[in-house]
């Protein structure tokens, strides 16, 4: 089971919520969690409050491994205080002791995902959209979470979930745009400023380590105009 202690940023609520589906645990509050003594999955996220680990552990009673959904781009010296905060909460979990799993997640795409929404609306992009990023599908994201939850991957070390081919975002919009118009699905997600500051990932550790084979996002396009 999926302990959630605190509120979660994108795209760490989607994920979660996709997991029953797809015959993974579902997430609850630590309220909500039943009697007994298994072992539990807490998930962090970067939600706005201040989290005592110690506290909670004494609080749950039973043994506990920590899951990080990050994001792309999460380091000390971001210019962007999201991604500051992340790198903390990363540093705070490996304080623990606990056997820790981080994942840093690219920008996502899926039929339904803000991020396609936005670029299927030709938005104006900030710098005429040359910032490159490397984006994955979603389906790829919830495929690695059941593979790490259930044990088909190690727990522990950090990844970075990204896709093999780095795109500058007007080309997404290009892409998006070949699968029509869509509804606006909310705020930029990662916000502008964080895709920013995207680098270049190393996504091959990560599809070592699980086994998942990122697709393009031709694919997504392909299923969308089907």
């Amino acid at each position: 089971m999926i302990v959630v202690p605190g509120p979660l940023d994108p795209p760490a609520p989607r994920l979660l919520a996709a997991l029953p589906a797809r015959g993974g645990p579902r997430a609850v509050s630590p309220a909500a969690l039943p009697a007994g003594g298994e072992s539990v999955t807490l998930a962090l996220s970067t939600g706005p409050f201040v989290l005592d680990l110690a506290a909670l552990a004494a609080r749950i009673a039973r043994p506990f491994r920590i899951l990080v959904l990050s994001r792309l781009g999460a380091h000390p010296d971001a210019r962007a205080e999201s991604l500051r905060r992340l790198w903390r909460i990363e540093e705070h979990a490996r304080r623990i002791g606990a056997p820790v799993l981080t994942l840093r997640f690219a920008p996502l795409l899926a039929a339904d995902a803000p991020l396609w929404s936005r670029l299927r609306r030709r938005p104006a992009l900030p710098r005429g959209g040359r910032a490159v990023v490397q984006p994955a599908l979603e389906a790829d994201a919830v495929e690695t979470l059941l593979r790490a939850l259930d044990g088909r991957a190690a727990w522990s070390g950090w990844y970075e979930v990204a896709g093999a081919e780095p795109r500058s975002l007007a080309e997404l919009r290009d892409l998006a745009d070949a699968a029509g118009p869509a509804p606006d699905r909310g705020a930029w997600e990662p916000p502008l400023a964080e895709m920013a500051e995207h680098r270049l990932a190393e996504p091959g550790p990560w599809t070592a380590w699980c086994g998942v084979a990122p697709r393009g996002v031709a694919s997504l396009v392909r299923e969308a105009v089907a």
